[in-house]
């Protein structure tokens, strides 16, 4: 594991430095201007811990760093964050949000989870019935008809289709899919899994909920109308977007 920190707060950064020296993991730290620059190959397999000291720079930030580096995984470390802009930097792109008040325990948890989140987005295609993600674009499609999906739905939607042969309980799609921690709240899962069955149309009915385990994607997918339009990525019309 290969991480790329770069943090305004001195001592968060010392910190950070010392977890991961201590788990053998490759750590550079480097300047925040550094996002800037696109992946040359050698940091392809990093992921990006970005520490900021407002909910402003964090956001501005986290969309310089998914803008340019559209691939790697992104954590952003920011304090003071009310729920709704936490709800922004997941939209736009970070793929977990914590607090300089967190554990080294607790870190190095996250980092695993977005490494494993990172790790199931590997494939560049994969199927399930009519509906299809496509991973290098990170973006999904039902019958060929690009699906507009927001980052969560589309991160939901992918671990639903990478999992397809079992039940995702809902801890893990909170912690591990969405990145937040598990309280025994699901309002937000489910408002986010609504949205999807609705943008996914007929295709929508695959998502099953197991009553008092979590969800699943039904085996066979009846009644989708066949489409005939592209899966494409090349920026043409077809082309698949995650809104």
């Amino acid at each position: 594991m290969r991480i790329l920190l770069t943090a305004k707060d001195k001592a968060f950064s010392d910190r950070a430095q010392a977890v991961f020296t201590r788990e053998d993991t490759i750590l550079r730290v480097a300047d925040r201007n550094e996002l800037w620059e696109r992946d040359t190959g050698t940091g392809g397999n990093e992921v990006i811990l970005l520490q900021a000291s407002s909910s402003a720079s964090a956001l501005r930030w986290c969309r310089v760093a998914r803008r340019v580096r559209r691939t790697l995984p992104l954590i952003v470390c920011c304090d003071g964050c009310d729920s709704a802009t936490v709800s922004t930097l997941l939209d736009e792109g970070a793929d977990d949000v914590i607090t300089s008040a967190i554990t080294d325990g607790e870190l190095l948890s996250r980092v695993r989870a977005v490494c494993r989140r990172a790790r199931i987005l590997e494939l560049r295609v994969r199927e399930h019935g009519p509906i299809v993600i496509d991973a290098e674009h990170r973006a999904a499609a039902v019958d060929g008809i690009p699906i507009p999906l927001r980052r969560a739905e589309y991160r939901l939607l992918s671990h639903l289709v990478a999992n397809a042969d079992r039940v995702v309980e809902v801890r893990e799609l909170i912690e591990d899919v969405l990145g937040g921690v598990h309280t025994g709240d699901t309002a937000a899962v489910r408002v986010h899994l609504s949205q999807l069955r609705r943008k996914l149309g007929v295709a929508g009915a695959a998502i099953e909920t197991v009553r008092g385990q979590g969800y699943r994607l039904a085996a066979t997918i009846s009644g989708a109308p066949k489409r005939t339009a592209p899966l494409r990525g090349d920026g043409t019309a077809g082309d698949l977007k995650i809104a």
